[in-house]
């Protein structure tokens, strides 16, 4: 538990009882998991049990909420109010800043005022949507990126789907496992520059890793043509070795 352990060691040389960082840890170890919703009144319990008074708590909670992964789509992390908030819960100033700046590389919510639409139910095969790679090693995807959804929609799929990220930087010359979208082809995608949908990098993913694409800054789902999912088919079929 990389992130809970950080949090936990840096708390502690921070001069926070062990008891409060054994409880923020243990917070960030459940923030982790993809399944797991933010629970604000559980929360605040688990760190007063911990030490915290009740409006330390509080704040620490509203804190902790940006590492949930469940709040990715809906919460905007803003450190300014967050350290007024921890201040004014009894914490020093120099003491929140640092246990924000630790707290920082755990964040998954967006720091801008992007509009950000969960996606609550498995989108369509063909729609377009934004997916989180963030947290993926290499040589596996990375970044935020869109996304085109390649799988059908099934009751025994509930919560996730199957998607094949999209990307900007061409493939190298001997791969042929990309689907190439002209320049301004669609709103959604680059309109000076192709982009590729990147057929060998096949994920399913929960959909609590979407949300939707902003398009003339309007979230929306929009969809890629039958031919071209066709095409991209055609190529997983291929990585596959369905094709034989």
């Amino acid at each position: 538990m990389p992130h809970a352990f950080r949090m936990f060691k840096a708390m502690t040389d921070l001069g926070f009882a062990q008891g409060e960082a054994l409880a923020v840890g243990g917070l960030m170890e459940i923030s982790r998991h993809p399944d797991t919703r933010f629970n604000g009144e559980a929360c605040l319990d688990r760190l007063c049990e911990g030490g915290f008074a009740e409006e330390t708590a509080e704040a620490v909670a509203s804190a902790l909420r940006h590492c949930f992964l469940s709040e990715k789509a809906t919460a905007q992390y803003e450190r300014t109010k967050l350290k007024t908030a921890l201040v004014r819960g009894g914490i020093a100033a120099a003491k929140a800043d640092a246990f924000l700046t630790t707290l920082e590389g755990s964040v998954v919510t967006r720091r801008t005022a992007e509009v950000r639409r969960p996606v609550p139910h498995a989108p369509s095969p063909g729609r377009v949507v934004m997916c989180d790679f963030t947290y993926l090693v290499k040589p596996e995807m990375q970044k935020e990126r869109r996304a085109i959804v390649v799988s059908s929609r099934s009751a025994g799929a509930a919560g996730r789907c199957t998607v094949v990220p999209v990307s900007k930087s061409p493939p190298r010359e001997n791969n042929t496992h990309h689907f190439r979208f002209e320049p301004g082809t669609y709103p959604f995608f680059h309109q000076t520059d192709p982009v590729w949908a990147v057929c060998d990098h096949i994920y399913t993913v929960s959909l609590v890793r979407l949300w939707q694409v902003n398009v003339n800054r309007r979230p929306a789902l929009p969809s890629i043509s039958p031919a071209e999912l066709a095409g991209i088919r055609a190529l997983l079929g291929t990585v596959l070795g369905l094709d034989h």
